[in-house]
């Protein structure tokens, strides 16, 4: 037992998390595309990287070695006219993203905006080449068809998941933009890549309706969440999800933005 976090003059160890994943459902053979935000749980008991191995291991203890992590590594280098470097190009996505992309095993997808690390069973199947930031074969996709699960870490809201769904709704409030620039491989070699990104239409009200996106997340079948260590966890299936994104937008196609 490692105790690794202390919130409220209470410790949790490491197999506190691994009880409260496993109250969440998440199981051996999973696949889990987890969403971190380190900084609204409590205090850390451990050095940084103990602390941030810790988180980590208890992931892959939870869903074994059949399982599958994912965590968004995202960049949106090609948006600020950027190389794309997959091996060196850091994310702002939190610590505990950029911990782990960084570990041995690790690989990461050719997105030069919304690019995931990804290490398992199945991470093959989530380093497809895409042409659109949230089209065929991109993560989001696969993880829908996998019928993989989705966590927000430390959060209640901020799913981009949403942003594949838009694109393939063909919502009126986004267009399709293209964007060009450099990649560089894990071989060191240099690219030329044009990518697509759904993007807000920025003379339109397309501001995204947050409070709507979470009633109806919590909504759906499979949506658990749990406090811990000053925080919540929250845990819905992605397939679901976008079943429940996709009927809300038949009933009314302007559900998810701010309306004036």
């Amino acid at each position: 037992m490692k105790y690794f976090l202390e919130h409220n003059d209470k410790k949790y160890s490491n197999i506190d998390l691994i009880e409260a994943f496993k109250k969440l459902g998440i199981k051996k053979g999973d696949i889990l595309c987890a969403h971190t935000e380190l900084f609204n749980f409590g205090t850390p008991l451990l050095s940084r990287n103990d602390f941030l191995q810790t988180i980590l291991d208890c992931f892959f203890e939870a869903i074994g070695k059949e399982g599958t992590l994912i965590m968004p590594t995202f960049t949106y280098s090609f948006c600020k006219n950027e190389i794309y470097d997959k091996l060196n190009s850091p994310t702002k996505m939190g610590a505990l993203n950029e911990y782990f992309r960084k570990q041995t095993g690790v690989k990461r997808t050719n997105d030069p905006i919304f690019s995931f690390a990804v290490k398992g069973a199945k991470e093959e199947l989530f380093l497809k080449d895409t042409t659109s930031c949230f089209g065929k074969n991109c993560v989001y996709e696969i993880l829908t068809q996998q019928d993989g699960k989705y966590m927000l870490f430390g959060s209640t809201t901020g799913h981009t998941l949403t942003h594949y769904i838009e694109e393939e709704y063909q919502v009126d409030y986004r267009y399709f933009k293209n964007f060009y620039g450099k990649l560089i491989d894990e071989k060191n070699k240099i690219h030329d890549k044009k990518i697509q990104f759904y993007v807000r239409h920025l003379d339109k009200n397309s501001l995204p309706n947050v409070d709507n996106i979470n009633r109806i997340t919590k909504k759906t079948k499979n949506f658990k969440y749990e406090n811990f260590g000053g925080a919540v966890i929250c845990l819905f299936n992605s397939k679901e999800y976008k079943e429940a994104i996709k009927k809300a937008l038949d009933d009314d196609k302007n559900i998810f933005i701010l309306q004036d």
